[in-house]
């Protein structure tokens, strides 16, 4: 089985920051660009350490904007609604579908086991449904439906106990370093992670290295 993750790795997270910070300040007339950061930046430090109570990272997230923006939740939640009308097919990363069909040739399973910020997972489900990615799933976990968000081992773990699949069976291929990468490992998963500003190598205890999710194709038939 493989697990991806989604934000980053299946989809162009960039793209879709710009595109929510954009109607953002459509919506109160100023540039919220750093606000944004900051405040995904301080999740991202919370869910490193384990400061999140599980489930709670998506309210959370838009709980903390909308206190620094002075605004109500709901205004995060129309910009959100806002940024994916906005959206095209360069949203999905370049090799994504290419990747996807070698998996699905090649009988394995796929999953994605996502993070949630700023907009929900159900935004993410139509987004991949809307450029025909979601049909390459056998199943998508979010950690707002979850209630376990990355790097935890219960949300790595939920959907080996669902397929009856041993962890060490499983390679689970994201961008984030400790929430993907250590998480996956620490969770007795393989792992891949892809940094795009290194080169590819073996970083031990089950872990590799790539630039380009296309290089996972090569790793699929030599290393797993």
């Amino acid at each position: 089985m493989i697990s991806f993750d989604v934000w980053g790795t299946i989809l162009n997270l960039d793209l879709m920051l710009k595109s929510f910070i954009d109607s953002l300040n459509e919506l109160i007339g100023g540039d919220v660009s750093e606000d944004v950061m900051m405040v995904r930046k301080r999740i991202k430090e919370l869910r490193k350490n384990f400061e999140i109570e599980p489930g709670r990272d998506f309210e959370l997230s838009q709980e903390l904007l909308a206190e620094r923006l002075n605004l109500e939740i709901d205004a995060i939640r129309r910009a959100a609604a806002k940024a994916i009308l906005k959206i095209n097919e360069s949203i999905v990363m370049d090799g994504v579908h290419q990747v996807l069909r070698f998996v699905e040739d090649n009988g394995l399973r796929s999953v994605i086991i996502g993070n949630v910020m700023f907009w929900p997972s159900s935004y993410t489900r139509l987004i991949l449904e809307r450029f025909r990615l979601a049909e390459y799933f056998d199943r998508q976990y979010y950690s707002d439906e979850v209630g376990a968000y990355k790097p935890m081992e219960e949300i790595f773990l939920k959907p080996l106990s669902e397929f009856g699949v041993n962890p060490c069976e499983v390679v689970h291929v994201g961008d984030s370093f400790f929430e993907d990468f250590r998480g996956a490992l620490d969770a007795g998963l393989h792992a891949v992670l892809i940094s795009r500003r290194s080169r590819p190598e073996t970083i031990g205890g089950g872990g590799l290295m790539i630039e380009d999710v296309r290089e996972l194709i090569t790793l699929l038939k030599t290393e797993f």
